[in-house]
């Protein structure tokens, strides 16, 4: 570090160490093929942390990507991991490994003083087709809509 950038250095240095938490939490949870309420709980404030300080830093490919993870944790947390079919397992934590390694390729371009990857949109699209998943699974079993973490009903169409 040291950019003479003082936030920027601290962002750099906080999102670095969220994501080594992340990145602990899901290498443990991969094992029992589950989060905890815990992880879960984790996972969207780590995931809130990064979509906050990434906004107000400008970031907004980590911002966006950030905040999907981030609704999509909010699902899991209102309706536990049983709204994750079996089968939908393996792409929730290929998913989250994925933002691991975007979060740091871009991050790395933060420090490079590098343009940030604006063409995201093919992996906001996997992320959103896991969530529409998820989404259908709690609408079945809870029979309602859901609130998005920022208060914004989600279209569970």
């Amino acid at each position: 570090m040291g950019s003479g950038n003082e936030i920027l250095d601290m962002y750099i240095y906080e999102t670095g160490t969220l994501l080594e938490q992340l990145e602990t939490i899901v290498l443990e949870a991969e094992k029992v093929d589950t989060f905890s309420q815990e992880n879960v709980n984790e996972i969207f404030r780590i995931m809130h942390t990064i979509k906050g300080s990434s906004a107000m830093m400008e970031f907004d490919s980590l911002a966006t990507v950030a905040h999907r993870i981030e609704d999509m944790f909010f699902i899991i947390r209102e309706g536990t991991m049983s709204v994750v079919s079996e089968e939908n397992r393996p792409a929730l934590f290929d998913v989250v490994f994925q933002s691991i390694d975007f979060f740091r390729g871009e991050v790395e371009k933060v420090e490079a003083d590098e343009p940030l990857s604006k063409d995201i949109d093919t992996f906001l699209s996997n992320i959103n087709t896991l969530i529409a998943k998820i989404k259908g699974i709690f609408k079945r079993r809870y029979q309602h809509d859901i609130l998005s973490a920022d208060g914004v009903t989600l279209n569970l169409a």
